[in-house]
């Protein structure tokens, strides 16, 4: 479908992607409601944000907050919409990959961690190492949300057939996936505007 491939194209404008997931899924607010609870975040906790893309996330923390990404288009977009740029000093945007040395040899630790959206895009090799990376500097908490690939809604099923991501995974397999650098607590499904979505509640082991 040329339209639909030409939309895609389109995504890596991090204004045009924010407003087709606005399209899509809405303002989000049950999915920050649900990363939330299920970090069970509190007032002042230091936040990581992995694969933080345009940033849309980074008013779920109630503190510090790191925002990565290895897309520096997204990562500059992200500090003048939701960081400095609007007059939050407390988010940083960095533009680096969590798998990589450099950033390793920071020595950063985090209490409360979050990756949304992305497992999807990486395929099991890529996903192994970056949990592995997040289960080094996480220290309490972690919550994946994701695509659902199997939505009962015919629209939500559509969607999640165009997005980009090549490796859209049931829920089974992103627990099973998740469970080997993190304890599970809870996976469910739920639905954000029509996006068909996915939340894993996870636990240091």
């Amino acid at each position: 479908m040329v339209v639909v491939d030409k939309l895609k194209e389109s995504l890596d404008n991090p204004v045009l992607f924010n407003l087709v997931q606005f399209a899509i899924s809405g303002k989000q607010d049950i999915t920050r409601r649900l990363i939330r609870e299920g970090l069970e975040l509190g007032p002042g906790e230091a936040l990581l944000d992995v694969c933080c893309g345009t940033g849309e996330f980074a008013d779920v923390a109630l503190g510090p907050y790191l925002g990565i990404d290895i897309n520096s288009k997204y990562i500059g977009y992200a500090t003048q919409k939701y960081g400095a740029g609007k007059g939050h000093p407390e988010r940083e945007f960095l533009a680096d990959d969590i798998t990589g040395a450099e950033f390793e040899r920071r020595g950063l630790k985090f209490p409360k961690t979050m990756m949304i959206n992305s497992m999807h895009h990486l395929s099991v090799e890529q996903n192994e190492q970056v949990l592995a990376a997040v289960a080094r500097v996480t220290t309490e908490r972690l919550v994946i949300v994701d695509m659902n690939p199997t939505p009962g809604n015919p629209i939500s099923k559509f969607l999640a057939e165009q997005d980009r991501g090549d490796y859209i995974r049931p829920l089974a397999e992103q627990v099973a996936l998740t469970a080997r650098f993190f304890k599970v607590e809870k996976s469910y499904t739920y639905y954000a505007g029509l996006c068909g979505q996915t939340i894993l509640v996870c636990t240091v082991k």
